[in-house]
């Protein structure tokens, strides 16, 4: 199984840490360290670099980020090689840090195995309203049918070409028939200070599970 991850980066996750490391470098940590993606194409803004290349393990190809994502992913798309170097590719939200190894090697395999596309997802648990004019609930939507979208998207890599060849942004519409395999609470997005303070307490739980002794230090 022949893996190329695109990684796409904004200036936020090269810039803010989490427990002392930039989100930028927590996301390469985890496509290396998942063991089944043979090349990284990260797309990212200036100073970049240094964060990308301080993680061991992969060598990784660096591009300027584009005007927009949907330009960014057919760039990095572009440079992961050919159809015959290439059987499955993933693009990946730098913002979803830490979205665990495990669940990136579940998205690879289901397209490896014959899946145009495959997300993680997350069942919904919240009641979803419609609203209307003036703010008024109209409907509730069946929330049983409903999933929260995750990232990395795998495609084969033929739906992802004509994907790029249309100009879509295949993170936010996903290309081809798309599957679905288990998300992990772990892989939010992270942006505002809750989202990073939670983060914060994951890695320092996830520390400690492996350092009893620690005492709770890095």
């Amino acid at each position: 199984m022949k893996v190329a991850a695109l990684l796409i980066a904004d200036i936020d996750t090269a810039r803010v840490r989490v427990r002392g490391e930039p989100l930028l470098k927590h996301a390469v940590r985890g496509l290396v360290e998942s063991g089944c993606v043979g090349r990284i194409v990260v797309v990212a803004p200036p100073g970049a670099e240094s964060i990308v290349r301080a993680v061991p393990g992969m060598p990784c190809r660096i591009l300027p980020s584009a005007a927009t994502r949907a330009d960014s992913v057919r760039l990095a798309f572009e440079a992961a090689g050919g159809r015959d170097a290439v059987d499955v590719v993933l693009v990946h939200d730098a913002a979803r840090a830490l979205v665990p190894p495990a669940t990136i090697r579940a998205v690879a395999e289901a397209v490896f195995q014959g899946a145009e596309a495959v997300a993680p997802v997350l069942p919904v648990t919240d009641t979803v309203k419609l609203v209307g004019a003036g703010d008024v609930i109209t409907a509730t939507e069946d929330r049983s049918r409903l999933r929260s979208l995750q990232t990395p998207l795998g495609c084969a890599w033929k739906v992802l070409a004509e994907a790029c060849a249309r100009g879509l942004d295949p993170l936010s519409s996903p290309p081809g028939k798309v599957r679905t395999v288990a998300g992990h609470p772990n892989a939010i997005r992270l942006v505002t200070p809750f989202d990073l303070a939670l983060a914060e307490a994951l890695l320092l739980d996830e520390h400690e599970q492996r350092h009893p002794d620690s005492g709770g230090q890095k």
